[in-house]
């Protein structure tokens, strides 16, 4: 029972946090969700540097958009590598509602940025993803509008604007933070049991002897289509379990929903398997370099 009791105990003092950040989040989806497809796809050129930054804002539909406009080829294949990279959905309200991490958040959007254009650019230099695939933009603007209308995000919510004030502004961010909270909750009792089993010198020990793999493992966990793994690697790191640059690697990879889209309204296989092998490679390096450079 004291187990229980510390971890909700630990996890119920980050709630106000949590639902400062939803809320917040929340009202700069439902302002301008509906503007950043349109915006993205009207910049083609320069399409990886605003992927970049509009992925990094922790609302969980970009990566919804990102991927439906790539399906309809309105963006490059470095564009959506470069949203996918930035995103970071749940991760940043988990650091932000955790007072001793809080200064990491600046960083970890800063690298992931950084990643992201770097790679979305080179992608894009080195493939030549030529005008002939992509939409003009004349006509990019009802396309745009088809591909994001009926995408949900990771609370099933609509990723457009068109939804009512009341479900957008109050009770999705309120769901929304009763769930990362359960997640958390859950995460912690799990984290409590296994220390108390087997011992922090253990575990400590064996994460230690594992460290060359933990980017790669991180990767992997960051694939499943869910903001548990992004919840999941955040909390791991906060924990002292894996290193930062695992946490990059992890996060780098996980781009949520958006990955199911893919996968689902892609009609050329071999791409999205090409993307996703893209993805894992770029985030595993990453996080290895991260990892090896240690100033984390």
């Amino acid at each position: 029972m004291d187990l229980l009791a510390d971890a909700l105990f630990d996890t119920l003092k980050l709630l106000p946090l949590l639902a400062a950040v939803y809320f917040f989040v929340s009202f700069i989806e439902y302002r301008f969700g509906g503007r950043m497809g349109d915006f993205l796809a009207r910049f083609n050129k320069i399409g990886p540097v605003i992927g970049a930054l509009l992925g990094c804002i922790p609302q969980c539909g970009f990566s919804v958009i990102a991927s439906a406009l790539y399906v309809k080829r309105i963006i490059s294949v470095g564009t959506l590598m470069a949203v996918y990279l930035s995103t970071s959905d749940e991760a940043l309200p988990v650091l932000l509602s955790m007072p001793d991490k809080v200064y990491m958040v600046g960083w970890l959007i800063l690298i992931k940025v950084v990643i992201a254009i770097i790679a979305g650019l080179a992608i894009d230099f080195i493939l030549r993803y030529g005008k002939k695939r992509l939409k003009q933009a004349s006509v990019v603007e009802n396309i745009c509008e088809n591909a994001i209308m009926g995408h949900s995000g990771c609370c099933d919510h609509e990723v457009d604007s068109k939804h009512s004030k009341i479900k957008s502004l109050l009770i999705h961010p309120l769901w929304h933070t009763l769930k990362i909270f359960s997640f958390l909750l859950v995460l912690a009792i799990l984290l409590n049991c296994i220390l108390d089993k087997i011992g922090e010198d253990k575990i400590g020990s064996l994460l230690l002897s594992g460290k060359m793999l933990q980017p790669v493992l991180a990767a992997f966990i960051g694939l499943i289509p869910n903001c548990f793994s992004s919840v999941f690697l955040a909390g791991m790191f906060v924990k002292g379990a894996i290193s930062f640059g695992s946490m990059v690697a992890g996060l780098c990879s996980g781009v949520g929903l958006g990955m199911l889209v893919l996968v689902k309204e892609n009609k050329d296989i071999k791409d999205t398997f090409f993307i996703i092998g893209l993805l894992l490679g770029i985030s595993i390096s990453a996080g290895i370099i991260i990892q090896a450079v240690g100033r984390f």
